[in-house]
């Protein structure tokens, strides 16, 4: 009795240290997983290994219409590199170009009322001289008993006439040129709309696909393509909070198809985040833990041969 104890003892401890092995290496296995799906474990101490999406600095762009009317033409095509100013449709613009006409042509009416008006006035002062010497020349007379009273008052109120004829014109004048300014600010409006009508890159870069065909009616917001501004390309990814802290602008980094594993491109960390966020750059990997956290890092692309934008890659941060 006294040496089966001993040996039922001894089968206790072996079961108990078998299981709390057997929590360890599940504990384990679980903790791995749950890193795998945003930075793999380094392969060195002096690499971070992660997986990367291809993007212009600003990600990639909706371009909008920005205008409403019916697509005339479509003058962009697929990977098309298009430049700051460069049209890229042709919208409809009847109705706009309409009212432009009918406000030029206000303009060019009141402009002749304008003209008449002027040589009406110039008239009226040829008049008018005369209208002052034949009174003058009257006054002489009546003062040298000439001329008769009544002689002498015809010749003021024809004056007096011609006078307020002519301001009356002067006011006239005024009023149309007055009128033409608003016309011209009529004018300024309709081709503001009618240019408002030009869609156009609002900066240089390279249209990547087209969402739209003549014949579609668009509005303010419809988007008309995706667009990747020009410039350098980054590889964005999230590094694991275990590692995050161990990233620092300006370290080397490669990335590397995710195929081949061959390198891709060669380019530098410009941007590390100063926080911690929830994971979100893949969370389409079955694997995604909801209380992970990890940091942005972006990596700029050195010049040369680049991947395709919007290409999922791995990428190798060298740590300093």
């Amino acid at each position: 009795m006294n040496s089966i104890l001993p040996m039922k003892n001894g089968l206790l401890m072996l079961a108990l240290m078998f299981a709390l092995v057997s929590c360890g290496d599940k504990k384990a296995k679980e903790e791995a997983a749950a890193k795998a799906d945003s930075i793999p474990k380094p392969s060195t101490k002096n690499q971070i290994l992660g997986v990367a999406r291809i993007e212009p600095e600003d990600g990639i762009m909706s371009l909008t219409a920005g205008t409403t009317g019916r697509v005339l033409a479509v003058l962009i095509d697929d990977n098309q590199a298009v430049s700051k100013g460069q049209q890229l449709l042709n919208v409809e613009v009847v109705l706009e170009n309409a009212q432009l006409r009918q406000a030029q042509s206000k303009v060019g009416t009141q402009q002749a009322t304008i003209a008449a008006n002027q040589a009406t006035l110039e008239g009226l002062k040829v008049n008018l001289k005369n209208a002052k010497e034949t009174y003058e020349r009257n006054l002489d007379l009546f003062k040298g008993n000439a001329q008769t009273k009544q002689g002498l008052d015809d010749s003021k109120a024809a004056l007096d006439k011609l006078v307020k004829d002519l301001e009356t014109a002067e006011a006239n004048i005024r009023q149309a040129q007055s009128k033409v300014g608003e016309m011209q600010a009529d004018i300024n409006y309709y081709r503001t709309v009618v240019e408002k009508k030009r869609v156009t890159a609002l900066l240089g870069g390279k249209v990547l696909k087209v969402l739209v065909k003549s014949g579609d009616y668009v509005n303010n917001d419809t988007k008309i393509a995706d667009f990747a501004p020009e410039g350098a390309l980054y590889a964005k990814t999230e590094v694991d909070e275990l590692y995050a802290e161990r990233v620092q602008v300006g370290q080397k980094a490669f990335v590397l198809s995710q195929t081949t594993g061959d390198t891709l491109a060669k380019g530098m960390v410009s941007y590390a985040a100063d926080y911690l966020k929830q994971k979100s750059l893949f969370k389409d990997q079955s694997t995604e833990q909801e209380d992970r956290r990890v940091r942005d890092v972006s990596i700029r692309l050195d010049s040369g041969k680049m991947p395709l934008i919007g290409s999922r890659v791995d990428c190798i941060i060298l740590l300093k």
